[in-house]
């Protein structure tokens, strides 16, 4: 029956403020990116907003004037590093007439770091789109972003942060001296917030790789330590042996450390570790590169170098990359057995026999990952290159491989990367969406240091490329993200208008409505929690909680409806969303409801509509009886008379 319904008003009670407010950026704030996301309160009747920006606080030079849909507002077109800024926004009614401005806001753009960078592009059709991230060691510790053409977008913003791994959520994890040792290991999101870090002060974290695994938990490396013989064979043995050790390959005289792979809750508590020391022989060591003769000056042998892992949930192991033993480990989890090594042959390293793959002869290699088709990708650094497999000179690859019955290899894919962009240490690839790779190289093969970032498209012909042009450079690794603000959504409450003076939800059929909008560029999943208040008694509202997959720029409605056998006129609700792999950016809706269940033709108040009803509201027209337009006046019009006696009769016979 189409006027059948029974009418809800919930009454807004912001979190903050019952006024809307400006939310982001915050006033006064100096932002560490120019690829600004602005967000401010929903406003009652609004069916859009305008949203001004200026560098000027009296508005007289409008460098952005544009309208949304929504709440919030991403502009990375019109912010410069270094420069002020004043926003405002006002909501846009039905009738196309403006609101009044929510206030006015201030932020300003910190200072950019990447000056020193050229760009060339090749094919650029044949380029993905988004951004390159870099993590560097040198000429600072510190991260940035950079779009295609070389502009800078984000950075660390001074806190001294190095990248090294961006998930496909967006996360971003690294490691900070900031507050050292707490963020060695550390998730943050692109304001530079600390999200998660370890809160161990006695344990730094290995720089190379920390990741958040699918249950939540975050792993990452740390050193472990045991007294092992100095090699006898090696060609800083004599040295040793001139400062009184016996290097004699057998006596336990000299300090070792590999890296332990940790995992820990996200209450920051171990609860699962693997020793290389337990698994590992002291007879596999690099004897050949310089490992041995930065342990002569520094005293300890840095004996794996274990630089990266990637945890497979679907199989349920762990694939780790040994740089120092030009080894990867395949390790089932949790029980910690090694299922496999791959690498050198017994020629190279004591257990050789034992290595699976001992054709592929790749050295000192970075990045290890496995694909989504079941592959193995890493960057081989090549530094014993010209060793075992004749180069002319070392040579770095990224190699694509696929393991057969954890037993042999296929190459499926390999690039050998030209000699001055062989890189001696650190490295990294990434295999796109366009089916390109996108690679980064330290660029040591010449001598001087040419730090790159290049695209290869499987045919391995280069369609871009941005090198450093700073002698001192040294980056870690790279990756290419589609944008900034992974964790951008809105929320907006349907029907929210001003009645009698309150800002309000106007609730029909029993239903309370809200529609979530995933403003970012990554699909991702969110969680909502709402809940009834009400302390005693049948709650109005039902308790409910879910899970929304949305693909990137897409939207949703999720509704909640008004529990039949509840009695409670007045109760407060809570809506809590946020997505599942930023948890840090809930967004909280508290309100009071109140309803008011008025049916529509029920003139004498019995909950149903019948001729009765009809003679009623014929004797309040014609003035036999008092006029009571919030149940009479069907057409909402304000007045009574016999179009609400026609709408009434149809209502009736459409039952």
């Amino acid at each position: 029956m189409k006027y059948k319904m029974i009418f809800l008003v919930i009454i807004l009670l912001s979190i903050s403020t019952l006024s809307a407010s400006l939310i982001s950026p915050e006033n006064g704030r100096i932002l560490n990116h120019i690829h600004v996301l602005f967000e401010w309160d929903q406003e009652p009747n609004a069916v859009g907003y305008y949203i001004q920006l200026s560098n000027s606080s009296t508005f007289n030079n409008i460098i952005l004037e544009e309208s949304t849909e929504t709440n919030l507002y991403i502009d990375d077109q019109n912010i410069n590093w270094g420069d002020n800024y004043y926003w405002r926004v006002r909501p846009v009614y039905e009738n196309t007439s403006f609101g009044d401005w929510i206030g006015i806001s201030s932020f300003s753009a910190n200072e950019s770091f990447f000056s020193e960078l050229d760009v060339d592009i090749y094919q650029e059709n044949l380029v993905e789109d988004g951004y390159i991230a870099i993590g560097a060691f040198s000429p600072a510790l510190q991260s940035v972003i950079i779009d295609r053409y070389g502009n800078e977008v984000w950075n660390d913003g001074g806190f001294q942060f190095l990248l090294n791994h961006i998930n496909e959520y967006g996360n971003i994890y690294g490691f900070s001296v900031i507050d050292y040792p707490l963020n060695t290991g550390m998730k943050g999101n692109m304001n530079m917030d600390v999200v998660w870090n370890t809160m161990d002060s006695n344990n730094p974290i290995d720089s190379h790789e920390i990741k958040q695994l699918p249950n939540g938990n975050y792993m990452a490396f740390i050193n472990e330590y045991a007294l092992g013989p100095i090699p006898n064979d090696n060609y800083m043995t004599e040295y040793f042996q001139m400062i009184g050790y016996q290097a004699d390959g057998v006596t336990p005289e000299f300090n070792w450390y590999g890296q332990k792979i940790v995992e820990w809750n996200e209450n920051h508590e171990i609860v699962w570790s693997w020793n290389p020391f337990d698994h590992f022989t002291m007879e596999d060591y690099d004897n050949y590169e310089g490992t041995w003769y930065n342990a002569y000056f520094e005293g300890e042998v840095d004996w794996m170098h274990s630089n990266a892992f990637h945890f497979d949930e679907e199989e349920s192991v762990i694939y780790v990359s040994h740089r120092h033993l030009s080894r990867i480990t395949k390790i089932a989890y949790p029980s910690g057995e090694v299922i496999w090594n791959m690498g050198l042959p017994s020629d190279y390293m004591s257990s050789g026999d034992e290595h699976i793959c001992t054709d592929l002869l790749f050295s000192f290699q970075h990045n290890i990952q496995l694909l989504d088709n079941g592959d193995l990708l890493f960057f081989d650094n090549g530094n014993l290159s010209d060793m075992l497999l004749g180069d002319s000179n070392p040579t770095s690859r990224v190699r694509q491989i696929r393991v057969i019955d954890n037993s042999y290899c296929e190459i499926v894919w390999q690039y050998d990367l030209p000699q001055n962009l062989m890189g001696l240490g650190m490295g990294s690839v990434q295999l796109l969406n366009n089916g390109n790779y996108s690679i980064y190289t330290f660029g040591s093969g010449l001598g001087d240091p040419e730090c790159s970032v290049i695209e290869v498209t499987p045919n391995q012909e280069i369609v871009w490329k941005a090198t450093s042009t700073n002698p001192n450079a040294a980056w870690y690794r790279s990756y290419k993200i589609p944008s900034l603000h992974p964790d951008a959504f809105s929320v907006l409450a349907n029907e929210y208008i001003i009645d009698e003076g309150n800002d309000v939800i106007s609730i029909s059929q029993n239903t309370l409505n809200f529609s979530i909008h995933n403003e970012s560029d990554y699909s991702l999943t969110y969680k909502y929690i709402f809940s009834d208040l009400l302390d005693g008694g049948i709650p109005l509202f039902d308790y409910s909680q879910g899970e929304l997959y949305l693909n990137s720029n897409s939207d949703t409605l999720i509704s909640f409806s008004k529990n039949s056998d509840s009695n409670i006129s007045d109760t407060q609700v809570m809506l809590s969303v946020w997505p599942v792999r930023h948890e840090y950016a809930i967004k909280e809706l508290q309100f009071s409801v109140s309803t008011n269940s008025l049916l529509l033709g029920d003139a004498n108040y019995d909950g149903n509509i019948d001729v009765i009803d009809i003679v009623l509201i014929v004797n309040m027209i014609l003035g036999n009886q008092e006029l009571e337009l919030e149940v009479s006046d069907l057409n909402n019009d304000g007045e009574l008379n016999v179009v609400d006696v026609v709408i009434l009769v149809n209502s009736i016979l459409s039952i």
